[in-house]
C-alpha cells in the first residue's frame, strides 16, 4: 500500500493537476530553508553523513608541535559532511501512508505550513511511469522512496535526502529526487495528470473528506 498526498497553495496544486508541473527545489535550498528556522528546522537537512561525537576520533599533526588528537568529549556536538553534487540535486516532496491508521484522524496541524490545499494522487505506480517516461529523453535519472527516521542523539552513518531526525517521523514523507540537479530549482512537466489525481480540496477538510483508518481498510477489502 502506498497512498501519496502533495500539500500547497491552490494555485501550484492546480497547476500540478492540468500540466503536471513538478517544482523541484534542490537539496541546498531545503537545507538553507531548514536553517532559517532554529525552533523546527532540521539542522541535518542538506547533510550528506553525520558522526555522533562518541564516534570520532580525529587527530592534528603539524611539522612544528607535532601531532594533537581530540578527546570526543570536547566536540560541541555532531560533525556533519556535506558534497557539493548531492546539494544540488532536485527533489519533489510528498506525504505518504503505507499501511492503514489506527484513527481515522490524518491532519497533523504542521501540515498547514506546507499549504492550505491537498492533492490525492489515486494511482501511484501511474504518476511514476510518467515520470519515468520524461527523465529518459531529458537525460536525468530518478529515484523515488520513503522517508526513514533516525533518532539524532545517537546516529551515525549516511543521511542524504532519504533520511530525517525521528522527530519529523509526522510528515510520513515520500521524496523524488533527480540528478543530475539544476540550481536554483527545476520544473519538470509531465502531462496532465488530473486523471489519476483527486481534485485540489481543502487541507482544512482533510479528516472529512479522506478516510484511510484500519475499518475503512478491511471494508474496502484491503489487509
Amino acid at each position: 500500500m502506498l497512498v501519496l498526498f502533495k500539500f500547497g497553495r491552490e494555485e501550484h496544486l492546480t497547476a500540478l493537476r492540468q500540466q503536471g508541473l513538478l517544482h523541484m527545489r534542490t537539496m541546498r535550498y531545503f537545507a538553507d530553508a531548514e536553517r532559517e528556522n532554529p525552533a523546527r528546522g532540521d539542522r541535518f537537512e542538506g547533510a550528506a553523513r553525520i558522526f555522533q561525537a562518541a564516534d570520532i576520533k580525529m587527530t592534528f599533526s603539524h611539522p612544528v608541535i607535532g601531532s594533537h588528537e581530540v578527546d570526543s568529549r570536547d566536540l560541541a556536538g555532531p560533525v556533519i559532511f556535506s558534497y557539493n553534487s548531492e546539494a544540488e540535486q532536485n527533489i519533489f516532496c510528498l506525504s505518504s501512508l503505507t499501511a492503514p491508521t489506527t484513527t481515522r484522524t490524518l491532519l497533523h496541524e504542521e501540515y498547514l505550513r506546507f499549504g492550505s490545499h491537498f492533492v490525492l494522487v489515486l494511482n501511484t505506480q501511474e504518476i511514476f511511469e510518467r515520470i519515468k517516461r520524461v527523465l529518459g529523453p531529458l537525460g536525468l535519472s530518478g529515484r523515488g522512496e520513503p522517508v526513514q527516521y533516525y533518532d539524532e542523539s545517537g546516529y551515525s552513518g549516511e543521511v542524504g535526502p532519504f533520511r530525517k531526525p525521528s522527530r519529523f517521523a509526522y510528515q510520513q514523507e515520500y521524496r523524488i529526487v533527480v540528478r543530475p540537479g539544476q540550481a536554483p530549482f527545476r520544473n519538470l512537466v509531465i502531462g496532465d495528470i488530473s486523471d489519476i489525481t483527486s481534485p485540489v480540496l481543502p487541507l482544512s477538510d482533510l479528516d472529512q473528506i479522506v478516510d484511510f483508518s484500519q475499518e475503512a481498510a478491511i471494508a474496502a477489502g484491503i489487509r
